[in-house]
């Protein structure tokens, strides 16, 4: 994937282009980032937010994330999504060198992405998913950099939301979803999903993990501007 591909998703904020942001996570005060029990919604724009809290219960939320004034605890897990094609996803495997000094080691898990003369070369990430999972958590292979742009099934005229996260789980589903559309698969209603996993430890202590993905919706789903009233 180009790094203008890049551009398009990760400039989306900074460019204004992005109306608003959902996360799934949160940077810790020491490093690392941890699940957030429910989506988070942040923007600038006080529309934005009151249409997103009106459709999805959005409870707000006091906390100073830099200039996004407005903040929004959806009440919802499934959100139905409109995403123009592959060209709104960027799925690679990035390596930081340290804060402030970019990566040194970004791939899609097979053939390394940069930096661009090596472009096209085999990364030599580990085939085992265990162990990029170790090497990404002791600093020394590369994490999952997964961005998604999408409008709002129910209310696209609002404008375009962008997700970031660095979970394994999301990094998969979109990589599906880049095939699906790759194919030519088109027309499915598409979802942005916190995914609920409760795994009991040896010691009896049970563990709730929460990621996102993205999924064709279930045909059963039906976003909040497309009811209809039996006549």
């Amino acid at each position: 994937m180009q790094r203008s591909d890049v551009d398009v998703v990760a400039e989306g904020i900074r460019s204004g282009t992005a109306v608003g942001t959902f996360w799934a996570e949160e940077e810790r005060c020491g490093g690392g980032s941890v699940a957030l029990s429910s989506w988070l919604v942040t923007t600038t724009n006080e529309e934005v937010a009151a249409t997103v809290a009106g459709l999805y219960g959005g409870r707000p939320r006091s906390r100073d994330r830099q200039q996004e004034a407005f903040e929004l605890m959806l009440d919802r897990d499934a959100i139905a999504v409109n995403i123009d094609g592959p060209g709104s996803v960027i799925n690679r495997m990035v390596l930081e060198q340290g804060e402030g000094h970019g990566p040194i080691h970004v791939c899609d898990g097979s053939n390394l992405l940069e930096p661009m003369d090596n472009a096209g070369d085999l990364c030599g990430c580990p085939e085992s998913v265990f162990d990029r999972k170790a090497a990404a958590r002791s600093g020394q292979g590369p994490k999952p950099d997964a961005r998604l742009a999408f409008r709002l099934a129910a209310a696209s005229d609002v404008g375009m939301f962008v997700l970031v996260s660095s979970s394994w789980a999301f990094f998969d589903s979109l990589s599906a979803a880049v095939l699906d559309m790759e194919r030519g698969a088109s027309g499915a209603r598409m979802e942005i999903r916190l995914q609920r996993k409760v795994v009991t430890t040896r010691s009896g202590m049970a563990v709730s993990y929460v990621h996102p993905i993205l999924s064709v919706a279930e045909p059963d789903f039906v976003t909040p501007g497309h009811l209809q009233l039996a006549a």
